[in-house]
């Protein structure tokens, strides 16, 4: 049985709507799930450029998703039919890709939707959370109160470069709920979304290396020893690497970064984690360690969004529906001409 969807016949070729998917059927703890909403990212174009991280051509691909469970295999305990769910899809990787009619989930992998969270609004969670959770919790060792409870307060900082987007913002609110206080940079027009993501204070990331420098120093006296690049951008890898080794008065040093594809060096000193969450779901050692990690979250993350001691984003909801607005949405991406991350309605429950 075939369905629609959005395919790409090989690198750099044009996202193509059609009607001739192969439909999958859900295996051993898997469930079938008809997507209506998807959260846009930048490793859709990525992988549609450079064909990196697909597994198969003409491919299928997408990331955050929110939906409903149509189908379960065998063995499916946590999900039944019906039940809505979200996160972010094992990218590249066809049948579990969201960018189609219906498409697989691994139960294990995938958030059940609560009443508190709204059905579009949970496109911003998967792929935001689950790598600032890379970042924070197996990058540099922070551990999660556990839900309902308060964290001690600890006398540190953490710095989140990049701290206004998605992932920036996630990566504030875990850090914040571990009792840390929070240094973002952002643009000064984003600061008060960044404060209220759960930063202590900001500093503008579009002054020179130096300035960042001298503006983490005057803020935290030099009492932070971890720093998360959420931006990717090299001035802010320059200014992170330096802080660290010239401002930071903690005697164990931790720099986690988005950026897994350009060479990166740091003294002794320091200990570096490049986030690749686009590992999980993959059957080297890597991947089934990154996916142990996301299993091992869900669960508390699911109560915490809950609770609201977590909570979802702001966004940008495309206008319109269909297959066609998400190949427009990510041409505005691509285009900066969306200030938040995108949202696409594919298809009515």
């Amino acid at each position: 049985m075939s369905q629609s969807g959005i395919t790409v016949a090989g690198p750099n070729e044009p996202y193509k709507v059609v009607d001739s998917i192969p439909k999958p059927k859900p295996q051993h703890n898997q469930a079938l799930v008809k997507s209506l909403y998807v959260g846009l990212n930048p490793v859709e174009p990525f992988m549609q450029h450079t064909g990196v991280l697909v597994t198969s051509w003409p491919a299928v691909i997408g990331s955050d998703f929110s939906g409903v469970v149509v189908e379960t295999g065998p063995d499916c305990k946590k999900l039944s039919k019906g039940d809505i769910v979200y996160g972010c899809a094992p990218v590249g990787i066809g049948e579990f890709s969201p960018f189609q009619e219906t498409f697989l989930v691994n139960e294990d992998w995938v958030f059940k939707k609560s009443e508190n969270v709204a059905l579009d609004a949970a496109c911003t969670v998967g792929a935001g959370i689950l790598t600032a959770a890379l970042a924070l919790l197996d990058g540099q060792h922070l551990t999660l109160p556990t839900p309902g409870n308060k964290a001690e307060e600890k006398d540190s900082w953490i710095i989140v470069m990049g701290g206004s987007g998605s992932v920036g913002r996630y990566c504030c609110q875990l850090a914040s709920l571990c009792g840390y206080k929070v240094l973002a940079s952002c643009s000064p027009s984003k600061n008060e979304i960044t404060l209220q993501a759960g930063a202590s204070a900001t500093f503008n990331n579009r002054a020179s290396v130096d300035e960042q420098v001298a503006e983490i120093e005057k803020i935290t006296g030099g009492k932070f020893g971890r720093v998360v690049d959420a931006s990717a951008q090299m001035q802010a890898v320059e200014a992170s690497i330096k802080a660290l080794e010239t401002v930071s008065n903690e005697s164990t040093k931790y720099f986690a970064t988005v950026d897994d594809w350009s060479p990166i060096s740091v003294p002794e000193s320091i200990n570096l984690y490049r986030v690749q969450l686009g590992k999980v779901g993959r059957d080297d050692e890597l991947g089934k360690h990154v996916t142990a990690k996301t299993v091992e979250w869900i669960p508390t993350f699911e109560k915490n969004l809950e609770s609201g001691e977590l909570r979802v984003l702001d966004f940008h909801l495309i206008q319109g529906e269909g297959w066609d607005k998400i190949i427009e949405g990510i041409a505005d991406m691509e285009a900066g001409k969306l200030p938040k991350k995108p949202v696409v309605k594919v298809q009515d429950a």
